[in-house]
């Protein structure tokens, strides 16, 4: 019975599709500190937010790391990486330059 058992289990589909790994993926590296103002930057998407009178559902959200000033920029849920970019160009760059270092998830909109 108890084989019976085992290879119940391990045919599951949800076990299979719910079960966590504990390896490691990859080492976890310290972040250097930004010596001045709009150095380094962090950007990602927000979404899951409710349908603006403009139909806007996403943010786009830029967080300088320095003094952890952020900048939200509405957006829609399909943006481009070319609409990014505008939106990167227009709200982050003309006022404060381009930074040396910009942190992102590994969205398919940055990757591309």
């Amino acid at each position: 019975m108890y084989e019976t058992i085992v290879k119940y289990i391990k045919g599951c589909v949800m076990r299979s599709t719910n079960e966590t790994s504990n390896q490691k993926i990859g080492l976890f590296m310290p972040l250097i500190v930004p010596l001045r103002p709009w150095d380094k930057i962090s950007m990602d998407f927000v979404g899951g937010l409710p349908m603006s009178k403009r139909g806007h559902d996403y943010m786009y959200f830029v967080v300088e790391r320095f003094s952890k000033i952020s900048i939200l920029v509405p957006c829609k849920k399909k943006v481009t990486i070319e609409q990014t970019a505008k939106m990167f160009f227009e709200q982050v760059w003309v006022h404060f330059g381009l930074p040396t270092s910009i942190i992102s998830d590994r969205d398919n909109r940055f990757v591309g």
